[in-house]
């Protein structure tokens, strides 16, 4: 697992699982099926990518298709910092 995934990892299962949901996230949990991405926790996380890793999310990304996993959110950041 690269660190960005780590990072993603752990940012998601101390900021987005409520407290008393007994979920473990890894990089391939759904985060749409599953409920924990919603509109107010993307908003945090694209504030986590904007804010701790530097990479903006533009408006054409913000499709649920680059947000499944974590794995799907790692893709799409290493395309927008290869641009």
């Amino acid at each position: 697992m690269t660190e960005l995934t780590q990072r993603l990892v752990a940012f998601v299962q101390e900021n987005l699982v409520l407290d008393g949901d007994d979920i473990k996230v890894d990089e391939t949990t759904p985060l749409l099926v599953s409920g924990l991405l919603d509109s107010l926790r993307t908003a945090r996380l694209l504030n986590f990518l904007r804010r701790d890793l530097g990479v903006a999310i533009p408006a054409a990304k913000l499709d649920p298709d680059n947000f499944r996993d974590v794995v799907t959110i790692v893709a799409m950041v290493r395309e927008l910092e290869s641009v």
